[in-house]
């Protein structure tokens, strides 16, 4: 009853309900496609930088990675 009667911001509201079972297995397969490089991937990858860089061909294309943001602190900073 005191939750029918208190006003929830819709920010808030919006985890109150949850997707089905074929758009979270979706949602989880962009999300995978977008996550960050771990420790071993960065390794790898600048070790290739450096190895390319020693050789002189230096790429001028550098692309930054996109991924995706995670954390509560983080992600309230970006909407701020």
């Amino acid at each position: 009853i005191l939750y029918q009667r208190l006003k929830v911001p819709p920010s808030i509201n919006q985890f109150t309900n949850t997707i089905d079972k074929n758009v979270s297995i979706n949602l989880f397969k962009l999300l995978h496609k977008y996550r960050p490089e771990d420790k071993s991937e960065k390794k790898e990858r600048l070790k290739a930088l450096a190895e390319k860089k020693e050789q002189g061909e230096e790429d001028e294309t550098k692309k930054k990675q996109i991924y995706i943001k995670f954390g509560l602190n983080h992600i309230s900073k970006l909407c701020e």
